[in-house]
């Protein structure tokens, strides 16, 4: 083989929720959001939450048939490969008590006899959150001796009957530039724009007249500038809600290299009033017994139709 069966499990985890290894045990994988430790102030990406169902041990030929794709083998090749590999690690786990698969996890038998899994923390298989990593917020220290400074300073600023001139001029400029901090980093060339237009007001300089006008020009062209921004961040958030409700989940009931084989399979699953369709894709033909938008309604159906058919198994799209 030019890869080991670990490599194609850890792949298919990469694109679907259930990957089960013959005799052995399946992976079943949950959405998890972003986690924020408050202990260790680090914010987490996205991932999926690996857990490991030793009832989970029938053949849906899903590994089969990647490997076998992959190899360029025969399904029968795959499926002794996938049963040597099954046996072995059954017999490792067994007599050490101890089996680690590459990138997936660390599997130990507890002292009730029963199997305790570890996913792999280095591996995040979620596709959506690719690139992204931990971030670890840093604590800032205060250092008061500057504020003091900064104080002394402002004190000496504030003088004479140009003080209210000074404040409003700085106002002018202050609350903009706070409302642009809420905005999404990826609108810097709007900002920046902003911040250029801003560059010549000087609120400080004492040979600057405060007029009424040039300061309402001035908000008018940062309120423009913003409510432009605020427009940009709208149609992103909408385009990226449109994108993410477009996933698919279908349950399967089998997968056909011939095209005659699935559109029996097709008949039968009609006939007893499913709305099953067809699933193209790695060279074969899956057969479904249905689809939904939603997961833990595809989920539901699922473990109903499992009582019939327990090779039933749910794909991701």
């Amino acid at each position: 083989m030019n890869k080991s069966v670990e490599h194609y499990i850890s792949n298919l985890l990469f694109l679907h929720d259930c990957v089960i290894i013959p005799k052995f045990g399946g992976f079943v994988a949950n959405q998890r959001s972003a986690q924020l430790n408050k202990t260790t102030h680090s914010l987490s990406p996205p991932s999926k939450q690996i857990l490991f169902n030793t009832n989970l041990k029938t053949n849906d030929g899903l590994l089969i048939s990647h490997i076998a794709n992959e190899e360029g083998i025969t399904q029968e090749e795959a499926k002794k490969i996938v049963e040597i590999f099954s046996n072995k690690i059954n017999t490792k786990l067994t007599k050490l008590k101890i089996l680690r698969l590459s990138k997936i996890g660390l599997f130990t038998i507890g002292e009730e006899g029963n199997i305790i899994f570890s996913q792999d923390s280095t591996v995040n298989y979620n596709l959506d959150s690719f690139g992204m990593q931990t971030i670890i917020k840093k604590s800032i220290i205060q250092n008061n001796n500057s504020i003091n400074k900064f104080e002394f300073s402002a004190q000496k600023i504030k003088t004479g009957s140009n003080i209210y001139r000074t404040f409003f001029r700085a106002a002018a400029i202050i609350i903009p530039l706070t409302a642009l901090s809420y905005f999404s980093i990826s609108q810097q060339e709007k900002i920046t724009t902003v911040y250029m237009q801003m560059a010549t007001f000087n609120p400080f300089n004492k040979s600057v007249i405060v007029d009424k006008n040039i300061v309402s020009n001035t908000e008018k062209t940062l309120r423009n500038s913003l409510e432009a921004v605020t427009n940009k961040n709208n149609i992103v958030e909408k385009n990226t809600a449109t994108i993410i409700s477009q996933k698919k989940y279908y349950i399967i009931a089998g997968s056909f290299r011939e095209q005659k084989n699935a559109k029996r399979m097709l008949a039968k699953l009609n006939k007893w009033e499913y709305n099953a369709s067809l699933v193209k894709g790695d060279n074969l033909l899956r057969v479904s017994y249905a689809s939904f938008n939603n997961r833990d309604n595809a989920i539901l159906a699922l473990n109903k139709i499992k009582r019939e058919n327990s090779d039933a198994w749910l794909l991701t799209k």
